[in-house]
């Protein structure tokens, strides 16, 4: 996005180029303009210096032929006229007889009637009239001019012809030739364009020492800004002048010095992140820069969205939506490590074909250190490393094709979680440094994720029994209203068992609080064992226990009853005063009941059965019923 090239490109015309096509083209053009204007007024020059000769030479022929009419001579008019075509550049002289002079004296001679239809209309029209024509391939300047009688000046044409004043008598053509002339207008030209090509020089070299500042200023520029779109900005533009051009340099060189010194810091600061460097995504300073800086102000949203988030699920589900979203991966896992237990588990598995699956050996989750993400505290990658891990079984899922990396979450400078990621090559191109911005969304996750477990912690050590580890009655008061909601949506029932420890008083008063303390732990360790995951076991008060047992009949809660007190029957404790049996008594009631009333009611219904049962002489098990009532509907 922001890589400058330095080359301007094959096809793109420099500035240098344009100087130069500039000065051939402006050369060019003043040397054709000033040809033409050349030509154009050595033509108009020539012609009418032609035409005047051509006047001059009709008056002077018509002098002479007046001569030859007085000396009476005329018929040796020929021989003048071959004279005169040997004039250079005079090819033709011709002398035509008007209508009154053949009137008077006749045709005359061959050639001296008109035959050309300039001609004619000159002895019509007594206007004298020009032409350029082509005469065997050679160009040829003709002018008729017409000879009208006139009685005024110095020669009286009616002293010889009888015709009126004005009649037009003859006219006179003569032809000159144009090669010459063309030949001089070369030689007009030649110098002209030679004085133009030495202008168009002196332009050039002029312009060249205009533009060359320009140019240098410019290709210097594209160089710095060049290596600045790959993050060197030390480059400089040289000022070799105090115009406009200079002050460009020196306005150049201050924004560089700026961007030196400002992306200088950001630079140092990027580095001192650690594994975020622009070196290994293979991207400029600049567009490094910008990336980061992207990614940290999402990461920076991303942290305020989490910290917003109710409880740990929603955490998991916004970096489940990061890495699908935001990098556009399809396959990815975030592990839990529980470090009581040293195990781990699957927060979420995507990519796999089958749920329960997971992109690892299954025997990480039974033990953590087989991770060595969580075993290290460090990223575990095999871009540059392929077998780095021997717990990877991406292979057995059809994953060859897949690089992994494994990015441990640290909560309080312990492995809290480590989050995977599977990549095809194309997609590792697209995402280069994948492990350092991942990193970044887990790093702002982390702190609130701990915060959320804290939490979790204490509200469960809030509502845990500390004895026995079992749910207590805060747990049960928080907790039963969606346990009874989803019992009477589902229309199922919910079995409740109040279990009491029969005469535990003397259990205290005679071997003393340790071993009832004990008997309350061996208890709860054998109603863990007897019921299902889905049933809950919570330490009701003191030697009281409740069994809740949802999706349960009153057939399935009395058959479990049983067997709890059976086994209770049967367990032996250990005291200092020897060995020690207890019995149980265990009072069930169904929710709802048969009047729909609610939980407590229901509660209140097993409590009566138990008491019921130690009436009639405990170490027993009975299901309530309404003949429990006493007769003022008490129980």
């Amino acid at each position: 996005m922001l890589d400058v090239p330095v080359n301007g490109g094959g096809d793109r015309m420099t500035l240098q180029k344009k100087s130069l096509w500039f000065t051939v083209a402006s050369s060019l053009v003043l040397i054709v303009l000033f040809s033409v204007v050349t030509v154009q007024s050595f033509n108009y020059f020539s012609l009418n210096t032609i035409r005047e000769q051509g006047r001059m030479a009709a008056e002077m022929l018509r002098i002479t032929l007046t001569e030859q009419m007085r000396a009476g001579v005329i018929e040796e008019r020929e021989t003048l006229f071959k004279r005169m075509r040997t004039i250079p550049g005079l090819v033709d002289v011709r002398v035509l007889r008007g209508e009154p002079v053949i009137h008077q004296f006749g045709p005359g001679k061959n050639g001296e009637l008109a035959q050309l239809d300039m001609e004619k209309r000159v002895l019509a029209t007594g206007q004298w009239e020009e032409a350029v024509v082509a005469v065997e391939d050679t160009p040829v300047y003709r002018i008729t001019i017409p000879y009208v009688a006139s009685s005024g000046g110095a020669l009286n044409c009616m002293q010889c012809h009888d015709v009126p004043e004005g009649a037009i008598n003859g006219a006179v053509t003569l032809g000159f030739s144009l090669e010459e002339m063309k030949r001089s207008e070369m030689f007009a030209i030649a110098p002209i364009a030679v004085l133009l090509l030495l202008f168009g020089l002196c332009l050039g070299y002029f312009l060249n020492r205009l533009f060359r500042p320009i140019m240098e200023t410019a290709e210097r520029m594209k160089t710095v800004v060049g290596n600045a779109g790959r993050g060197d900005f030390s480059g400089r533009v040289d000022s070799t002048s105090k115009d406009e051009i200079g002050e460009i340099a020196t306005q150049t060189n201050s924004l560089m010095e700026t961007l030196e010194q400002s992306m200088g810091r950001i630079s140092t600061s990027i580095g001192s992140l650690g594994a975020l460097s622009f070196k290994k995504s293979g991207q400029s300073l600049l567009a490094h820069t910008v990336h980061v800086v992207d990614e940290m102000v999402g990461a920076a949203r991303f942290k305020q969205a989490v910290e917003n988030d109710l409880n740990l699920e929603e955490i998991y589900i916004r970096i489940r939506r990061v890495m699908s979203d935001h990098f556009g991966l399809r396959r990815f896992a975030l592990y839990c490590v529980d470090p009581e237990k040293h195990a781990m588990s699957p927060v979420f598995v995507e990519g796999v074909d089958r749920a329960g699956d997971i992109w690892c050996d299954q025997e990480i989750l039974v033990d953590c250190e087989l991770c060595r993400a969580k075993r290290t505290a460090d990223c575990v990658s095999s871009i540059n490393n392929l077998h780095i891990c021997n717990r990877y079984g991406g292979a057995s899922r059809g994953g060859d094709e897949f690089v992994h990396v494994c990015i441990p979450m640290m909560l309080s400078g312990r492995v809290g979680g480590v989050l995977q990621l599977l990549m095809t090559e194309e997609e590792c191109r697209e995402h280069p440094d994948i492990e350092q911005t991942a990193s970044i969304y887990l790093n702002e996750a982390a702190p609130v994720i701990e915060a959320r477990q804290l939490m979790q912690s204490l509200k469960d050590t809030a509502m845990r029994d500390p004895m026995t580890g079992l749910y207590n009655r805060r747990f049960l008061e928080d907790y039963i209203e969606v346990l009874t909601a989803t019992t009477v949506r589902q229309e199922t029932t919910l079995g409740i068992l109040m279990v009491d420890v029969d005469f535990f008083k003397q259990v205290n008063d005679t071997y003393g609080h340790d071993v009832g303390d004990q008997v309350i732990k061996g208890l709860a360790e054998l109603l863990k064992q007897a019921v299902r995951t889905s049933d809950l076991a919570i330490r009701f008060g003191g030697e009281e226990f409740m069994l809740l047992l949802p999706d349960t009949d009153a057939e399935g809660s009395m058959l479990l009853a049983e067997r709890i007190r059976k086994e209770m029957e049967s367990t032996l404790f250990t005291t200092p005063q020897g060995p020690l049996k207890k019995t149980l008594s265990v009072g069930v009631a169904m929710f709802p009941g048969e009047r729909n009333e609610g939980f407590w009611a229901s509660v209140k219904y097993a409590d009566t059965a138990l008491y019921q049962a130690k009436d009639q002489g405990r170490n027993r098990s009975l299901m309530f019923d309404p003949s429990m009532w006493k007769e003022d509907g008490q129980y």
